[in-house]
C-alpha cells in the first residue's frame, strides 16, 4: 500500500502530466522506432537491419527518466536484471547471464573493474554516470567474434557525447527514503565547447550518501555504503583540415565509503545471561583513473580508428571488529579485533585498432587488432609458489601479483546478396599467455521478408577466460561468528575457459510509422561453466595461521555444462502524438545441466513496462513511469540456511516500479521530482535484490 506522501507525488505527477501552460518553446523530437546501432557490428546499421537482438537507450529516455547512472538507465531494459549482493554492488545480468559474462564499454573501451569473480563490473553500474551520455547500446548474446573473452553474456557500450557547439549543464539532486532514512545528495558539473578545429568536455561531480539504518536487536545496522563520490573527467580533441580526429581522455572517481553492522549474541539461555556485542565496521577506498589516446578517421568508403588507453583501480578495504561482554547488565571494557586491511590494484593496459571499408556494393569488411595487459597486485591474491611474507604467521599479510596477456585479431563481412538479404560472418583468433588460443565465429542474417516484416538468424559462439582473481585468490571472506563459519577463498590455476554455443531466431514485425514488434527464441549451451562452492574443508591454525576461527574453503570450479534458453516478446507501439509505450516479457529456462538444478539469482518470468508522456510544450509537465517485474525468482534465502556452508533455495515474486516528472520553470531551468520502488518493496540481505526501499527524488537541473 502506499502511504500519503507517496500518493500525492503520484497524482501530482499525474495531474501535472495533463496541465500545459501557453507559452512558446522549442519542440522536441519524436522518439525514433528505428535508430542507428554502432555495438552489434563497430558500423553504422538501423536497428532493424542487424540480425542481433539490440536495445538503445537514447538521450532522451535518459533526459526525462534522470537517470544519473548506468543503474539507472538500465531500469527497464528487456533481459536486463540487476541484482544487488551483501555488499550492495549493482550485478547486472542479461538473458541470465552472470554478471562477469557482461562486457560494459565506455565508448567500446573496457574498464579496470574489481578484481572479485563475482562482481568484476558490478561497481561500475553505479560509477558510469550519464551527464556526458549520447546513449546506451545493449547487445542481448554473446559477441566474442567482435569483443572477445568477457562478453559471453552480451555488451552494454556507453556513448559519449561529440562536443559540436557550447554547452554548460549544472545539476544538483536530493534524495530520500521511506521514514528519511539514506538521505543524500548528488550534483555535478557539464561543460562542453567546439571552436574552430579544437573540442573539448569537461565534467565533475561530489555525491554524498548516509546509511539505510536497519534495526537488529535494539542496534542499527547499516545496510548500504555510504560515504562520499567526487568524479572528474576531460576530454579534449582536435580536427584536422582532412576531417581526422585526435582525442586525449582523462577521468577519475574517487570513493570514500564506510559500513557497519552488529551482532548480539546470548552466552545462555537464562535472563540476564552474558552477551556478546560486535560491530564490525568496514572502510572501502576507492580510486580508478583513466587515460586514453585516440586517432580516428572517415570518408564515404571507409571508417578507422587506432587507440592506446589505461584503466587503474586502486583499493583500500579496512575492516575491524569492536567487542564488548554485558554480565549482569554491565558493559565490560570493550576490546578491538584488527583492523586487517587490505590493498588490490588492477591495472588494464590496452592497444587496438580496427577499420571498416566497403570492398564493394555488396561487401563492407570490419577487421581489427587487440593487445591487452590484465595485470592485478594486492592482499588478495597468492600463487601457490609463493610464500607468506616474514615469518609466514599470518595469511592477512599475503600479497602477489600476477597478469594475463592477450593478442587477438578479427574478421567481419556485412554481405548483402540482394536487397532482402543481409549476411554477417565473423571471426576471432586470440592468444592468451596463461591459456590455449581460442577461434570464436559466428554468423548471422537479416532477411526482409517484406517492407515491414524482417526474420533474424544468429549461430555465434563465446568464452571467458578465467581471470587472475579466480587463478590465484587467497582471501578471508568474512571471520567466523557465533552460530556460524567464516569463508576464505583460494583460487584454482587448474581452471579451464568457459565456452558457449548460442543459437537464436527471432520474428519482426511493423504496424505502420507507430508500431513494431518483435518475437524471438534463444538458447545457449555453456560448457565448463565457472562456479564457487564450498571445497567441503575448513581452515586450521596450522594451514592457515593468523586467523581468529573457523572458515570454510571456498574455491571455483567449472561445471561441465549450463543452458540458458527462453524467448522474449515486445513492443513499441506511439499510443498518440505525445504518448509512447514499450511492453516486454521474458521467459527464461537456465539450469546447471550437471544436476539438473536451477541457476541461481534468475527469474522465470520478467514482465516489463514503459509509458512516456512528452508534450511538445517544454513548460508543461512531462511524465514516465517504467516497471520491472520478476516471477519465480530463484536466490539462495540465507535465512533458511544453516551458517555452514549448506545453501537452501527459494523463489519469490516482486515489482520495481518508478516515476518521475519534470518541466521547465525557464527555458534554461529544469525541475523534477519522482519515486523510485513505488511500491516499497524492501530485500537488502545477503545475495537479495537489493532494494533498501522507497526513494523519493527531487533535482533541478541548469543548462545554458
Amino acid at each position: 500500500m502506499l502511504n500519503k506522501s507517496t500518493t500525492a507525488v503520484v497524482v501530482l505527477a499525474a495531474l501535472g502530466a495533463g496541465l500545459t501552460l501557453p507559452a512558446e518553446a522549442d519542440t522536441i523530437d519524436s522518439y525514433d522506432l528505428d535508430p542507428m546501432v554502432i555495438t552489434a557490428t563497430r558500423t553504422e546499421l538501423k536497428v532493424k537491419e542487424t540480425p542481433v537482438a539490440v536495445e538503445i537507450i537514447d538521450q532522451k529516455k535518459l533526459q526525462q527518466t534522470q537517470a544519473k547512472t548506468l543503474h539507472d538507465a538500465l531500469r527497464g531494459a528487456l533481459g536486463v536484471n540487476i541484482f544487488n549482493d551483501f555488499q550492495g554492488r549493482s550485478n547486472v545480468s542479461i538473458r541470465g547471464s552472470e554478471s562477469r559474462h557482461v562486457l560494459i564499454l565506455v565508448d567500446g573501451k573496457r574498464l579496470g573493474g574489481e578484481l572479485s569473480y563475482n562482481s568484476a563490473n558490478a561497481w561500475d553500474v553505479d560509477r558510469i554516470r550519464m551527464e556526458d551520455v549520447e546513449r546506451v547500446e545493449i547487445l542481448r548474446g554473446p559477441a566474442g567474434a567482435l569483443y572477445g573473452s568477457d562478453a559471453m553474456g552480451g555488451v552494454i557500450n556507453v556513448i559519449t557525447k561529440t562536443p559540436d557547439q557550447d554547452l554548460y549543464d549544472l545539476n544538483y539532486e536530493y534524495g530520500w527514503y521511506e521514514d528519511g532514512k539514506g538521505a543524500g545528495f548528488k550534483t555535478n558539473l557539464y561543460l562542453q565547447g567546439a571552436e574552430n578545429n579544437w573540442f573539448y568536455k569537461l565534467g565533475a561531480g561530489i555525491n554524498r550518501s548516509r546509511p539505510y539504518l536497519v534495526e537488529n536487536n535494539g542496534k542499527d545496522d547499516e545496510a548500504n555504503f555510504y560515504g562520499k563520490e567526487k568524479p572528474i573527467s576531460l576530454n579534449l580533441g582536435y580536427q584536422f583540415a582532412n576531417g581526422n580526429q585526435l582525442m586525449a581522455d582523462f577521468g577519475r572517481n574517487k570513493e570514500d565509503t564506510q559500513k557497519s553492522n552488529t551482532s548480539i549474541t546470548v552466552m545462555g539461555g537464562s535472563m540476564g545471561a552474558p552477551q556478546l556485542i560486535k560491530t564490525s565496521t568496514v572502510v572501502n577506498d576507492n580510486t580508478r583513473t583513466d587515460y586514453a589516446l585516440t586517432y580516428k578517421g572517415n570518408d564515404d568508403k571507409q571508417s578507422w580508428q587506432v587507440r592506446a588507453y589505461q584503466s587503474v583501480l586502486k583499493k583500500d578495504y579496512t575492516s575491524g571488529t569492536l567487542k564488548q561482554m554485558i554480565m549482569g547488565g554491565k558493559p565490560m571494557p570493550p576490546t578491538q579485533e584488527g583492523p586487517k586491511h587490505d590493498t588490490v590494484e588492477r591495472t588494464l593496459s590496452v592497444i587496438e585498432g580496427h577499420d571498416s571499408w566497403d570492398l564493394s556494393e555488396q561487401h563492407r569488411l570490419t577487421s581489427g587488432f587487440e593487445w591487452r595487459r590484465d595485470n592485478s597486485e594486492g592482499t588478495r591474491i597468492k600463487k601457490a609458489s609463493t610464500p607468506l611474507p616474514g615469518l609466514g604467521n599470518n595469511v592477512h599479510d599475503a600479497y602477489d601479483e600476477a597478469h594475463i596477456d592477450y593478442v587477438s585479431g578479427y574478421l567481419q563481412d556485412e554481405y548483402k546478396p540482394s536487397d532482402k538479404w543481409l549476411l554477417i560472418p565473423s571471426l576471432r583468433y586470440e592468444w592468451s599467455s596463461k591459456f590455449d588460443s581460442e577461434v570464436v565465429g559466428g554468423m548471422a542474417a537479416t532477411y526482409n521478408a517484406a517492407t515491414d516484416t524482417r526474420l533474424k538468424f544468429i549461430v555465434s559462439q563465446g568464452y571467458k577466460t578465467p581471470t587472475v582473481n579466480e587463478l590465484y585468490h587467497y582471501w578471508e571472506m568474512f571471520p567466523q561468528n557465533p552460530g556460524t563459519y567464516g569463508q576464505f577463498f583460494e583460487g584454482n590455476p587448474d581452471l579451464k575457459p568457459e565456452k558457449s554455443l548460442h543459437y537464436e531466431a527471432s520474428l519482426e514485425k511493423d504496424w505502420g510509422e507507430r508500431t513494431t514488434g518483435h518475437l524471438g527464441f534463444f538458447r545457449s549451451e555453456v560448457k565448463d561453466l565457472i562456479e564457487s562452492y564450498y571445497t567441503g574443508h575448513n581452515t586450521t591454525d596450522t594451514t592457515h595461521p593468523g586467523l581468529s576461527g573457523i572458515d570454510n574453503i571456498m574455491s571455483y570450479r567449472n561445471i561441465s555444462k549450463a543452458t540458458l534458453q527462453g524467448a522474449e516478446l515486445y513492443a513499441s507501439h506511439k499510443l498518440g502524438k505525445d504518448i509512447y509505450l514499450n511492453a516486454g516479457y521474458l521467459y527464461l529456462d537456465a539450469k546447471d545441466k550437471s544436476t539438473n538444478d536451477r541457476l541461481q539469482d534468475r527469474a522465470r518470468h520478467q514482465l516489463t513496462l514503459g509509458l512516456s508522456y512528452q508534450p511538445e510544450n517544454i513548460y508543461a509537465w512531462d511524465a514516465c513511469f517504467n516497471l520491472v517485474s520478476n516471477l519465480d525468482y530463484y536466490y539462495n534465502d540465507t535465512t533458511k540456511g544453516d551458517g555452514m556452508g549448506n545453501a537452501v533455495y527459494s523463489t519469490k515474486d516482486f515489482t520495481i516500479a518508478n516515476i518521475m516528472t519534470s518541466r521547465h520553470l525557464t527555458e534554461d531551468l529544469k525541475l523534477y521530482l519522482g519515486i523510485d520502488n513505488i511500491s516499497n518493496h524492501q530485500n537488502f540481505g545477503p545475495f537479495s535484490d537489493g532494494n533498501l526501499g522507497r526513494l523519493y527524488r527531487l533535482g533541478m537541473e541548469y543548462k545554458f
